[in-house]
């Protein structure tokens, strides 16, 4: 009897430990929880954090479910908003020009350029706006880097050519000139002879007639320096006096037996004659 009154007593106490299974996997809840159940507030309730019962608003829990969506969409609208700008605010080119020679183009010196070229030149493409495409390659010839060392030397410092760079500047300079794109060239002497020598400029006869300017180099280009326009242009000045101003030939590739670009060819021919025949204001 005694044995079967201890079992039956052992039963009872292992009823009484374990735990039931309608609790078995509930998480205990914390003080707050306990405070918003007894005040009877509705903890399923989607808008309702469930750990400190604040309310939030519709907003922030659209934030929290599409941050990302809302994210990529504002991003695309504001890159979208910016390329509209651009293009509402483009302004045409009226001609295309590009420099090839010892000076870099740095600053306000382009500004300075653009703001000398549009003095003296039409609004070719009739669009209310004068503007100009400028592409400038910073190139040293062998005897122009002698002198920078020499230069260097007298002042006690040492002159180091970046030749990769300079490699780099001739060969845009030799895709420019096979393009047809650029069409009034300001060029280094030895690169402006090299492109004459192979027929790549437009003669100055089809420009201003048998009577050549003063300014003339030779039956294809002006010499910048010559011209009443550099000596009244300080932004004009920052290129060597011996740039050659030439427009590209009829005959270059990408330009010959194409209508559009034998106009805008026309348009540089004119900007030449311009910039040689310019007389200052008195």
């Amino acid at each position: 009897m005694e044995d079967k009154e201890k079992n039956h007593l052992q039963e009872e106490n292992l009823q009484t430990d374990a735990p039931s299974s309608e609790g078995e996997n509930e998480i205990p809840m914390s003080a707050a929880m306990r405070v918003l159940q007894a005040k009877g507030e509705d903890l399923k309730n989607e808008h309702e954090s469930q750990y400190t019962g604040k309310k939030v608003s519709w907003l922030e829990n659209f934030w929290y479910q599409h941050k990302w969506h809302a994210g990529l969409i504002g991003f695309a609208v504001v890159i979208a908003a910016v390329l509209l700008w651009q293009i509402v605010t483009y302004v045409k080119p009226d001609v295309y020009i590009m420099y090839t020679g010892p000076v870099a183009f740095i600053g306000s010196r382009y500004t300075d350029l653009e703001e000398a070229v549009t003095q003296v030149m039409d609004d070719y493409n009739g669009d209310g706006e004068k503007a100009i495409s400028f592409a400038d390659n910073t190139y040293l010839t062998e005897e122009q880097i002698a002198q920078k060392q020499e230069e260097a030397k007298a002042q006690n410092e040492e002159y180091i050519p970046d030749y990769g760079g300079l490699k780099a500047s001739y060969s845009r300079f030799q895709t420019e000139m096979t393009a047809a794109k650029h069409m009034l060239c300001m060029l280094d002497p030895a690169l402006y002879e090299q492109i004459r020598d192979m027929d790549g400029f437009m003669p100055l006869s089809e420009i201003f007639g048998e009577e050549l300017p003063d300014c003339a180099a030779d039956a294809y280009g002006i010499r910048l320096g010559d011209t009443a326009f550099y000596k009244n242009y300080p932004g004009v000045q920052v290129m060597p006096a011996d740039t050659i101003i030439a427009v590209r030939s009829k005959e270059a590739p990408g330009i010959a037996d194409n209508d559009k670009k034998l106009q805008q060819l026309d348009h540089h021919a004119e900007l030449l004659r311009a910039i040689a025949t310019f007389v200052p204001d008195e």
